[in-house]
């Protein structure tokens, strides 16, 4: 199966103050790529009680979405079926991604052959797209918000996908 890539979002600048130099703006080609070649994701959700769960997961980035598996029977699995938005974000603290969205477990039919592909090169552990144990989730962003040190205020930008 093969998806459509969503049109690249509109984008809102925070950009510099008033009275200040505007440095580069950071594209979303750059924040694609770094979301791309991440190893590790943190999946941030939150319980029903309105307290809050993060977990590390792996996962791949393709078609500006996410795609990851877990065993239905973990918390976060558990949580998004109750709760299904989520947030999303990558390990460093200089470059920053996070991004916010709605997960949706996938039926089998629902994986595009290449996530299943590009999953199995990336971590060397082969999940089909049938397979109840792990199947695979979504992220459907909604929001995206990006910046790179030590020029927050220059570089930080969101982004919102319709």
């Amino acid at each position: 199966m093969e998806a459509s890539r969503p049109p690249l979002p509109a984008r809102e600048e925070y950009g510099a103050r008033e009275g200040e130099e505007a440095g580069a703006p950071l594209a979303w080609d750059t924040v694609s790529g770094w979301l791309e070649s991440a190893r590790y994701y943190w999946l941030c959700t939150a319980r029903a009680d309105g307290r809050p769960h993060a977990v590390a997961v792996w996962g791949v980035w393709m078609r500006e979405q996410l795609y990851f598996t877990m065993s239905p029977t973990t918390v976060t699995a558990r949580i998004l079926s109750e709760n299904p938005r989520a947030l999303v974000h990558l390990e460093s603290a200089s470059d920053v991604a996070i991004v916010e969205g709605t997960a949706e477990r996938l039926a089998p039919e629902q994986v595009p052959d290449d996530v299943v592909e590009s999953y199995a090169a990336k971590y060397d552990w082969r999940i089909e797209s049938d397979d109840e144990g792990m199947p695979y989730f979504e992220i459907r962003l909604s929001l995206a918000l990006a910046w790179t040190l030590p020029d927050i205020r220059e570089t930080a930008r969101r982004w919102r996908f319709d």
